[in-house]
C-alpha cells in the first residue's frame, strides 16, 4: 500500500479545520498542507461561516477562501 502524501496533507488540514469556530482571527500560513486548510476553509467560509484570515505571506491569497475571509 503506497502512501499517498498530498492525501495526508488535506486529512491533516482537515482536522485542523476542525478546531475552527464562528468569529475566530486565523493566520494563514504557507505550504502544501496550510494551501488544503484555505481551500477548506473558504468552502466553510462560502456554508456561512464567519472569520477573519490574516495572510503570513502573499502566498495564501484571501481569495482562496472567499469574500468574509479577510
Amino acid at each position: 500500500m503506497q502512501v499517498n502524501m498530498d492525501d495526508l496533507k488535506r486529512q491533516a488540514a482537515a482536522r485542523a479545520l476542525e478546531q475552527v469556530r464562528d468569529g475566530m482571527k486565523l493566520g494563514l500560513g504557507t505550504g502544501s498542507t496550510a494551501k488544503h486548510f484555505v481551500e477548506l476553509l473558504g468552502m466553510r467560509v462560502r456554508d456561512g461561516l464567519s472569520v477573519v484570515g490574516v495572510p503570513t505571506s502573499e502566498a495564501p491569497a484571501p481569495t482562496r477562501c472567499g469574500a468574509a475571509c479577510r
